[in-house]
């Protein structure tokens, strides 16, 4: 970002959130889904400021930023965002952005070759934590639209989240495969899903020792064990593309000591791991993974390595 739009940035910040006077600022590296500066004011108080392109909509954003504030502090952390000086917490930002602060900076990410074992245990055990407490704090929506039914609509051009991005290169039949694997019975309940849970969304202190989760714009109602795919997908792989089954094992075992993973249908969460993933991309949210052809083709073989770990 050149120093006119720094300025420009400064200004629409001064205007929409009583943050004092910022004598540090700076792009810094966090979470993946939005443009991300650290601010220094005066009084001494760190903000982190987002930056959200157009393709994330507001009423998402405030909804996000609603869901995620209302977990308790002391019990997850998270990075609670601040309202404006209109009352909400989405502004307005650079060429049509959405422009959100939080309150405090902790933690980096790391590399995912950099995890060990225990990382990944840490890892399933505050998903598993995360998953409960937001059924319990954040409301059932009152009315969804099913996933399979979503799907239709944004690959056949009539969903009204189409943002102009290049649909995923992906076959007519596969798209009913999909739609037919979701039909399956399964013994998940539905509950509120993270949607992006990746390496950069991670934020870790010098210990190694996970201290908050970031890039909240994606979530969404839906099959929380999709999280589970996005973490074992990127922890649990080796550089060749091989399932790291020791990192898998730790992953769900962790997990299931609070959430039970007995008799999951996973094709049927792969499935809808890749239904939302489609979804997102056409959106202009979050691309596909490198790999996501092959996932997509074939869902039953990530389904079979990741049950394979129990």
């Amino acid at each position: 970002m050149d120093d006119q739009q720094t300025y420009l940035l400064n200004g629409l910040l001064a205007r929409q959130f009583d943050l004092g006077r910022i004598v540090r600022f700076r792009q810094v590296t966090r979470g993946r889904q939005a443009t991300t500066f650290e601010l220094l004011t005066a009084q001494q108080n760190e903000y982190l400021v987002y930056l959200y392109p157009a393709s994330y909509s507001v009423e998402q954003l405030e909804f996000a930023a609603g869901a995620v504030n209302s977990l308790d502090d002391n019990r997850f952390t998270v990075v609670p965002w601040a309202k404006g000086k209109a009352g909400t917490f989405v502004g307005e930002g650079l060429q049509n952005g959405r422009l959100m602060v939080s309150l405090g900076v902790a933690g980096s990410a790391l590399a995912a070759e950099q995890y060990t074992e225990h990382d990944v245990s840490q890892v399933g055990l505050r998903l598993a934590w995360m998953h409960r407490l937001l059924r319990e704090q954040v409301a059932v929506p009152a009315e969804t639209v099913p996933l399979a039914m979503r799907l239709e609509r944004v690959v056949t051009g009539t969903g009204a989240e189409q943002s102009g991005a290049t649909v995923p290169a992906i076959g007519r039949e596969t798209i009913g495969r999909l739609v037919g694997l979701m039909g399956l019975p399964t013994s998940v309940q539905a509950g509120w899903v993270h949607g992006d849970l990746q390496a950069a969304a991670l934020m870790h202190d010098a210990d190694h020792q996970l201290r908050m989760v970031m890039d909240w714009g994606l979530l969404h109602w839906g099959n929380p064990l999709e999280d589970v795919v996005d973490a074992f997908l990127a922890l649990c792989v080796n550089g060749d593309g091989t399932f790291d089954k020791g990192r898998g094992e730790v992953l769900l075992e962790a997990y299931e000591t609070l959430v039970p993973l007995e008799k999951v249908a996973w094709t049927v969460v792969v499935a809808a791991w890749c239904a939302q993933r489609i979804i997102d991309a056409v959106g202009g949210r979050r691309g596909v993974p490198p790999n996501f052809s092959g996932i997509v083709g074939s869902p039953e073989a990530v389904a079979t390595a990741i049950a394979s770990c129990r």
